[in-house]
């Protein structure tokens, strides 16, 4: 062979040596993009590409020498309240601007994922607004607006404090809408999962917000239920729910009208007798108001001052929420009912005021 063929044979070879290179490389970073992009979808059913997690939310992701400094350095005295994922303080930033901020425990990060997920990019008033957090040294923190009148469950089971009947159709006006906001959600129905009066908390006017979104999972616009391990707490589950383990929008109506019966009532257990199977809404008036007498059923604190109309509706909506699934009205249908309650009660006290 000559010298001019051996070159041509070594070129030809260097080539496909490039050529190979080249494909595996183009190879790999298609995998690695596939990889980045791949869906990552937690058990509420929030899926997003693992590179942005954490990233293009609508809220301000703080470092963790702010969190520290608007705590005191989590200072104990700080402690507002504290739940199963973690303790919660209350803080100021440096814009004066007063805020909770939740220390989220070690094995809880799902739970902050979801958090951030769900609450940063939606406003509405009746939902807690997430301002901020930190993911940082192994170290996760949410940044609320702070309700300074604390939960629903200090007011209707502590001592010492008591809500007129106008502030409770207020708050379940309130909780209702937010909860109305969710199911509707353009993007598809969000459902809560854990409506109960500690994740219902009261700001300075006593204004509903709902808050705690750790359980809370997406039904796609078009489905009309996923599946899901049965999840929330113990006294506010669907039965069905606990049954077929579907979460939809019927669910967060039945923990809506417990704590809507608990409104009522000041009491914090709701005994129905429906927890392993749903009990027809015919039958259910029975049960909570002894024969029908309102005035079994009706909180003492409230003192009688209440509309014994507006209570019957708010009474007969609440067992309707409570009720088979298919028996049970939308958030829609829960608004107009309660406002519709609330026109009558303050119709009733502007008529009672004017007689004397």
């Amino acid at each position: 062979m000559t010298t001019k063929g051996i070159w041509i044979l070594i070129g030809s070879f260097l080539g496909v040596v490039i050529l190979i290179l080249i494909a595996s490389w183009h190879l790999l970073k298609g995998r690695r993009r596939q990889s980045d992009d791949t869906p990552v979808e937690d058990e509420v059913g929030f899926a997003a590409p693992k590179a942005l997690v954490f990233k293009d939310f609508g809220c301000r992701k703080m470092s963790l020498k702010e969190i520290y400094a608007a705590t005191n350095n989590l200072r104990a005295l700080n402690i507002i309240g504290q739940g199963i994922a973690g303790k919660v303080y209350k803080g100021v930033l440096p814009d004066g601007c007063h805020v909770a901020i939740k220390h989220i425990k070690d094995g809880y990060a799902e739970t902050f994922m979801r958090e951030v997920t769900s609450l940063s990019h939606i406003r509405h008033p009746n939902l807690v607004a997430l301002q901020g957090y930190c993911e940082e040294e192994d170290e996760c923190f949410l940044v609320y607006e702070l309700c300074t009148n604390g939960n629903l469950s200090e007011w209707l089971f502590g001592k010492d404090k008591t809500l007129s009947w106008t502030q409770r159709l207020e708050i379940a006006i309130g909780s209702a809408c937010g909860l109305w906001f969710l199911h509707t959600y353009p993007e598809g129905c969000i459902v809560h999962r854990d409506v109960k009066p500690t994740n219902i908390l009261l700001g300075a006017d006593f204004e509903a917000k709902l808050s705690d979104f750790g359980l809370s999972k997406v039904v796609d616009v078009g489905v009309s239920h996923v599946s899901s391990e049965v999840r929330g707490t113990f006294g506010y589950v669907d039965p069905e729910y606990r049954q077929n383990h579907r979460v939809n929008a019927a669910g967060d109506v039945y923990s809506f009208g417990i704590v809507l019966l608990q409104l009522l009532s000041g009491k914090r257990v709701i005994n129905l007798n429906v927890m392993r199977r749903p009990m027809s809404s015919s039958r259910m008036p029975k049960i909570p108001t002894r024969g029908g007498e309102l005035s079994d059923f009706a909180d003492p604190r409230l003192r009688g001052e209440y509309s014994v109309e507006a209570f019957e509706l708010s009474l007969n909506l609440a067992l309707s929420c409570v009720a088979h699934k298919q028996q049970r009205p939308s958030m829609e249908q829960v608004v107009a009912s309660l406002e519709t309650a609330l026109q009558i009660s303050t119709t009733t006290e502007s008529y009672s005021l004017s007689i004397y």
